[in-house]
């Protein structure tokens, strides 16, 4: 049953979209299709009353009467015509050469991560964003050997110590502590939410190296607290009487505190933390991840507003937090709205963009000729990108460096392009460099071909922009066979003055109101006028069988 249903629903969208392209006019030898009509009558309705559809199909032959016209005087040859339809195709375009689908997965994805916090360890293995390729090979291969020790079962701060290059481990052992959303760089973190809880990742790449992340914890995100701290300082490196001294002062003002004496007013005298220090300790409401793993972890574990912590040991010193306030992660309208404001647009487009092009190459069978690729890596240096030499056409692969569709681009095109230093393509070496000019390229000329074919893919873009030509082009002559002739046309003017003498209800004077109405009325003759030669210099024809269908389906909706 379910299959038989399936069939219904498929031989209706079928018929449907053969109505929708199947010609219902032909105005002045052009052919106008029922799709174009039955949107434009959609259009047209206002809510709560519905239009009569054969008495807006007369009104649909005049305005396409009307274009024709336009048409015939030339006006779609125009260079400003032109230009302004050129203008509205390059806006209306940019909404399907874009994988909007993307860009709300992507959002989605981000309000989902930050309900979540994450505790995980790593452990880096130091190289640089523009190392050679034997380079980070062999940092790639550090960090699985580091991965097998941690998988064989040794402690992985033991190891984090030993071999991590990161400087902050000689602090926290390779522990990041709690972090949500937006708070490490993009590979680390799509790695470290994709982890279940004790998992250990193999080699993650990021600007700063590899690292092996392994998630020790996952919990429900705990929103924001306020706080105010009191704060006496440990300088790194400071000696045990120092420390002692500092951690004496603490125990101190937190026997003051508990006998009763005011939190901002010692603050204000005794905190290390001057910043704060003259707001009476106040800290700005902060959640997971953006301060201090030991402080944070603290503050959140205060119980209830009003309270305060006993001395807490963190890095950099001893603090007491006092509770100000608590805030859950908000609504899901309050998450979105700050997972938002959080993100750059321009990487949202992109994002968008990446996954538009990753659908075309699939759409269009992308294939890279890589023989010729690797010709070009080999034959790439710096005397060359830099103009000092050209590429030996006669040793350069034949044929074409990438292919889609019925489309190419030759590989001595590709040569010319390259030779020219117009590639914008990052590269740690030759190789990455051609790969990346490859990309860039085959970005621009997929995007140009599917651009090319809009109005072929998508019958709403086609009808939208023939809204537009129509809708210029009906401007533009009623322009001039109407306003402006009615404005300018003083012995035409006169003219129809006379001819009205003799009917009722004339009038006759200097008065402003009078000179109005007989400017109106003389415009409202002239577009009667224009509309009866209209109707016998282009001929109208009718497509009975479609019109019968279309106005069907119009008086059953």
């Amino acid at each position: 049953m379910l299959f038989f249903t399936s069939l219904l629903m498929l031989a209706a969208s079928s018929a449907a979209q053969d109505l929708n392209s199947s010609v219902l006019l032909n105005v002045g030898g052009r052919d106008v299709e029922a799709g174009e009509f039955i949107r434009m009558y959609n259009k047209s309705l206002e809510p709560e009353k519905k239009m009569n559809p054969g008495e807006y199909l007369d009104q649909f032959i005049l305005f396409k009467l009307k274009v024709a016209d336009a048409i015939h005087e030339g006006i779609d040859t125009t260079a400003a015509f032109r230009n302004e339809l050129a203008g509205y195709r390059e806006q209306l375009a940019r909404g399907y050469l874009i994988d909007n689908t993307a860009r709300e997965r992507f959002i989605d994805e981000a309000c989902r991560r930050s309900l979540t916090e994450v505790n995980a360890w790593h452990i880096l293995t130091g190289l640089k964003p523009d190392a050679e390729a034997a380079d980070t090979l062999a940092a790639r291969n550090k960090a699985l050997e580091v991965r097998k020790r941690i998988s064989g079962g040794e402690d992985f701060e033991t190891v984090a110590r030993e071999t991590s290059e990161d400087p902050s481990v000689k602090i926290n052992g390779g522990n990041l502590g709690y972090f949500t959303v937006f708070q490490m760089v993009a590979p680390f973190e799509e790695a470290a939410f994709r982890l279940e809880k004790g998992g250990i990742s193999y080699p993650v790449r990021t600007a700063f190296g590899y690292h092996i992340i392994k998630v020790a914890d996952k919990r429900p995100a705990r929103g924001k607290v306020h706080v105010a701290h009191i704060m006496k300082t440990v300088p790194q490196g400071g000696g045990e009487e120092q420390a002692a001294e500092a951690e004496r002062l603490i125990n101190d003002i937190y026997s003051r505190l508990s006998n009763g004496a005011s939190f901002s007013e010692l603050a204000r005298e005794y905190s290390d933390h001057r910043e704060s220090a003259a707001r009476g300790g106040e800290l700005q409401w902060f959640g997971t991840g953006e301060i201090i793993p030991e402080f944070a972890e603290a503050a959140f574990a205060i119980s209830d507003t009003g309270k305060f912590t006993r001395p807490v040991r963190t890095p950099y010193g001893w603090h007491i937090i006092k509770l100000l306030g608590r805030k859950g992660p908000g609504t899901p309208e309050e998450i979105r709205a700050n997972v938002e404001g959080r993100i750059n647009p321009d990487y949202l487009s992109e994002i968008a963009r990446i996954s538009f092009v990753e659908g075309l190459k699939k759409k269009y069978e992308f294939r890279i000729n890589q023989k010729a690729a690797d010709w070009f890596a080999a034959n790439t240096d710096s005397l060359l990108l830099n103009g000092l030499k050209k590429y030996d056409r006669g040793k350069m692969p034949s044929g074409t460096i990438f292919a889609f569709a019925d489309k190419g681009m030759k590989t001595g095109d590709f040569a010319s392009y390259v030779e020219s230093g117009r590639s914008k393509a990052p590269g740690r070496n030759s190789a990455e460099f051609i790969a990346g000019t490859i990309e860039i390229l085959a970005q621009e000329q997929l995007i140009a071909h599917e651009n090319s074919n809009l109005e072929a893919i998508y019958p709403e873009f086609r009808y939208l922009m023939q809204e537009f030509h129509d809708g210029i082009l009906l401007f533009e002559v009623s322009d001039r066979k109407v306003w402006k002739r009615a404005a300018s046309d003083s012995t035409g003017l006169r003219s129809y003055q006379e001819s009205r003498k003799n009917l009722p209800g004339y009038r006759q004077g200097n008065d402003g109101a009078i000179a109005e109405d007989l400017a109106r009325e003389y415009q409202d003759f002239l577009e009667k006028e224009w509309t009866v030669q209209l109707k016998s210099l282009y001929p109208v024809k009718i497509n009975e069988a479609v019109k019968e269908e279309v106005m069907k389906i119009l008086d059953n909706e």
